[in-house]
């Protein structure tokens, strides 16, 4: 499970960081007392600039939290199972567990997050005009001009048609709502995505080579990530796709291979991992599911107590999730890894473990699947 620095529960749905959006506001919080806000008004204290700065940093926070707030309570007025935001080194991100089905809701719930900005950055602009704050009260007033222009960025940005980025997803809805076909406008969309980040990282070396300032390095860094994030997430809703009309038993490998939790450690390493070259293998009681147990569990076992310690109690139990019916969806069984980050699921049928299904194994047979339609065969 990944690690999250807090994590809060909002109207049911759960806002979490990780430990890469505390150096993001540390980051903030540096440029802005040192750089943005002693220009913007020189003559001001140290302990000014930094309270200012926090304040900002706090500020910030909540309008992110509220863009993907947006996000999350339209799709969920859509029937859209939407629990989880997460915030991150370049942003935050509403997951949604699973994609729009109807371009039109695509659609509105791609510009909530937008608007929603665009809505906050009216409401701080006016808020810093209001009369007397400018001079009874010029830092406040500082603060809510930099968070009416910050979030009057990150609506423009979001909106460049650029796939994962919420103007990506309107092109993508839009799109499909003229008759592509959902998976070509994701590809549409996403080459679109990878454009803007190409240009992104140009334009960031140029700045780096040429003005010397750390903004191109940022640029540079935010190309790098939408690129990746562009690919990704084309091959992610191309891989979910191709498992919607399969279940989990459809894909598990045959010949599953199992170890006995009441033989010992010994036997396993011999007739297990050395004899069939295996590095890890489920453990069962008669048919009934223990957990799994490799080759860093036998090893933590002392080598003079390795005859006598049964591997049942070596045995890793199964994560909260890991278990999964072989009747499931095998789109189900994706989100069900991407949500609790597993490599693997255990299969089971009536309570007997039938087969393993790793994340690998639904990747490929969505690739093949793609590959062969791609070629016009079916």
């Amino acid at each position: 499970m990944r690690p999250y620095i807090f994590s809060v529960k909002i109207y049911g749905v759960i806002v979490r960081a990780e430990p890469s959006w505390l150096f993001l506001v540390l980051l903030v919080a540096w440029s802005l007392a040192v750089g943005f806000f002693p220009e913007a008004e020189a003559g001001l204290s140290t302990e000014t600039y930094v309270a200012m700065a926090v304040l900002a940093v706090i500020g910030l926070t909540v309008s992110i939290v509220a863009h993907e707030l947006s996000h999350t309570f339209v799709g969920r007025a859509f029937g859209l199972p939407i629990n989880h935001v997460t915030l991150f080194l370049f942003g935050g991100a509403a997951e949604l567990e699973e994609e729009p089905d109807r371009p039109l809701v695509e659609l509105v719930m791609a510009l909530a997050g937008p608007l929603m900005s665009l809505f906050l950055s009216a409401v701080f602009f006016l808020a810093s005009d209001l009369p007397g704050l400018q001079s009874s009260w010029l830092p406040l007033a500082l603060v809510l001009g930099y968070l009416g222009l910050i979030n009057l960025i990150l609506a423009l940005f979001n909106m460049v048609p650029a796939f994962p980025l919420d103007g990506g997803r309107v092109l993508r809805a839009i799109l499909w709502m003229f008759g592509t076909s959902q998976r070509q406008a994701t590809r549409i969309a996403s080459i679109a995505g990878e454009a803007f980040a190409v240009f992104l990282i140009v334009n960031g070396v140029l700045v780096l080579l040429l003005a010397g300032t750390a903004a191109g390095l940022w640029w540079v860094l935010i190309g790098f990530f939408l690129r990746s994030a562009a690919r990704s997430a084309r091959l992610q809703h191309e891989t979910r796709l191709a498992l919607r009309d399969q279940r989990v038993s459809d894909l598990i490998q045959p010949g599953l291979e199992t170890a006995d939790a009441r033989s010992s450690v010994e036997t396993f390493i011999r007739e297990k991992l050395v004899l069939h070259h295996r590095d890890w293998c489920p453990v069962v009681d008669g048919t009934h599911l223990v957990g799994g147990a490799g080759v860093r569990e036998a090893e933590a076992v002392a080598r003079d107590e390795r005859a006598d310690k049964r591997v049942g109690e070596i045995a890793v139990k199964p994560e909260a999730g890991q278990v999964i019916d072989a009747h499931t969806g095998a789109d189900t069984a994706l989100r069900r890894i991407q949500h609790h980050h597993l490599d693997r699921l255990y299969v089971v049928d009536s309570d007997k473990l039938v087969g393993v299904l790793m994340a690998a194994d639904l990747i490929a047979y969505a690739r093949m699947k793609h590959r062969f339609e791609d070629a016009g065969l079916r």
